[in-house]
Parts: C-alpha cells; structure tokens; sequence
C-alpha cells in the first residue's frame, strides 16, 4: 500500500556453522522502495535483477498513475464500456472486492476518486469542502465495480469512478518477489516494500526473524518486537502523512462511508501469511476501530496490534508475550 513507515529491522551477526551472508539490494519500483535481502553463498546479482524486473511488469499492469496500463484504462472507460484486463489484474481485482465485502466497505479500492482534494506535504496542506466530498462521495463504491469472468473484463458503473489498488498493491508485488525466489531455491530472507514486509525461512544460526513495532507517539521507540518465521507484517497509522489545522490531525487514511479520516485509532499492525493481507486488512481494521478491526481479524484468522488514541494497546489472538532483556515482545503463536 503506499504507505512510507518504517519497520526496524535487527539482523543477527552471531557467527553460523554456515558461509551465507545476508545479500541486500534496494530499488525503487512502483513509486515506492523496495528492498531485498537475501542469505545466500554468494551475492545473488541476477535474482536481484530478475526480482526487480517483476515489479516492473507488475506496474504495468496495475498503476493508475501511467495512462496506458491495464487499470488506467479502466478508470478512463468508466460508465462507458467494460475493459478486458490480463489474468492477473482480474484475479487481484476480485480479491479485492472479496476484501470490500467482509470489511463491510471500510477497504475499498475506488477511494481513489478522492485523489487531489487532500494534500500532506509540506507547504501544500489542504483538506476539502464537505461540498467537495459530498460530491464525490456516490462515486465511491466498490459494489459499483462490475467483473466478466467470461470475458476477463471490468467496469466501473459510474462516470468519474476511479479504481486504485494502492492500498493493497505493494503487498502483492512483495508476495510474487518472495514466490519467485523460494523457487530459486533461496531459504531465508526478507522482502520489505516500504514497509510490507515479508520474512521467511531462519537465520544461518537457527534465529527466528526480529522486527520492531513502532511507537506512533515517538519514533524514536517502538511498543514491542515481533519474533517469528514465514510471516507477512506492515503497520497503518495516521502518523505517515499527516498535517495539523487548528489542533484537529488530518491524515491520509480515510473513512469510505465520510471521505474524513478515520479517528477511531493510531495504529494498527497486521501480521499474516501473505503480504497482500497485511497490507489490506491494517486499512480496514484501522477504519473500522478497535472492537470492530479485532473481530475481523480473528475471523480472518488474522494477528493485530492496536493502539488506541490513548496509547493502549490491544493484542489479537495469536501473539504471546514474552519478556526479553530489550522489554517486552510478542511471539507468533501458530498453533492459534
């Protein structure tokens, strides 16, 4: 998804039994970094390669940003005509709505028809009308997106619908990455697309993966590490892209059903077994809140941690705690 937080990554330097090293290259693909990193005999230059090129083939058809992709041309052909899409946009595509339907609408992929009335950076803040939202609030809808199995198309309903899948993009394109290079053979590694990250395998010593959980209220900190294996992890919270008016905190991830920010939480990380979860269903717990963004990802079979605007932090099923000599941390529990 495009959201630029960073997860701490601890990487282990004990001596192994091994004569692997840890292989890292980082590249910038889809708009966004990527960083791969690999334990591999020798430096693993042409998977690398390889690995980035898939991203670019990925973009091809999946950016809304580059007027001839696949889903351009869907956005561009709304209310006009379906588009046959390649195999993999259709297929991502209903997942995606699969996603919208159990979230009840709190993910939904054409939030992109907010695209403009919200700006964050810097000396260019600005927040709309509720005139301006109210305007383009019938055309957010993913009930509106209409896909032809049988003739692998999709249409957009409505004149001036605009599918994006930035929420849950980056997530897929760390999943293909990992795919590829388990299939080259490598055991262990890491693939961290701005922060939807993917770790698999062990460390040459045996080590399980670490990473930390950022503290929203302090970067400085973090609330707690995760420890495990063969798992997927990314974090949304409204201390990415954000700005200040009048005390009042405007950010990026916005209510579909309102077109404001959610302000039901600060934080939440997903842990999964596919980047592509992680990445779409933070979104959607982070709007829905707490009580409700529990409750689906338990029946998701999902882990999560929360935290409140007043810094409490909630744990999912799935997690254990455990008390090591950094503080607190939290172990993937599998067998729940």
């Amino acid at each position: 998804m495009l959201l630029a937080f960073l997860l701490s990554i601890w990487i282990a330097s004990a001596s192994t039994s091994t004569n692997q090293e840890l292989y890292c290259k980082t590249q910038n693909e889809m708009g966004t970094p990527f960083k791969i990193c690999l334990y591999s005999d020798v430096e693993p230059k042409q998977d690398f390669k390889d690995a980035f090129l898939l991203l670019r083939k990925i973009d091809l058809w999946m950016s809304d940003w580059k007027e001839n992709t696949a889903l351009s041309q869907v956005n561009q052909n709304a209310g006009i005509k379906p588009i046959k899409i390649p195999k993999e946009l259709f297929q991502l595509l209903k997942y995606t709505l699969r996603i919208s339907e159990v979230s009840n609408g709190a993910f939904d992929p054409t939030f992109n028809v907010f695209w403009g009335l919200y700006n964050f950076k810097k000396g260019q803040e600005k927040k709309p009308s509720q005139e301006q939202i109210n305007k383009r609030l019938p055309l957010l809808n993913y009930r509106y997106v209409q896909l032809s199995k049988e003739n692998s198309t999709a249409f957009l309903k409505l004149k001036g619908m605009k599918l994006g899948l930035g929420g849950i993009g980056q997530g897929y394109g760390v999943d293909q990455i990992v795919q590829l290079l388990k299939k080259r053979g490598y055991k262990a590694g890491y693939v961290d697309g701005s922060g939807d990250t993917y770790f698999w395998g062990k460390k040459p010593n045996g080590s399980l993966w670490t990473t930390g959980v950022r503290d929203p209220f302090d970067h400085s900190k973090i609330v707690g590490r995760i420890y495990g294996t063969d798992f997927a992890i990314t974090t949304c919270g409204d201390d990415e892209k954000y700005f200040i008016e009048n005390g009042i905190r405007y950010h990026h991830i916005l209510d579909p059903k309102t077109g404001h920010p959610a302000r039901k939480l600060r934080q939440v990380t997903v842990i999964a077994k596919h980047a592509v979860d992680a990445d779409a269903f933070d979104t959607a717990a982070f709007v829905l809140g707490l009580q409700k963004g529990v409750e689906l990802l338990q029946k998701q079979k999902l882990r999560g941690i929360f935290i409140e605007p007043n810094k409490k932090v909630t744990l999912t099923k799935g997690l254990k705690k455990i008390s090591t000599k950094w503080g607190e941390a939290w172990v993937i529990d599998y067998d729940h």
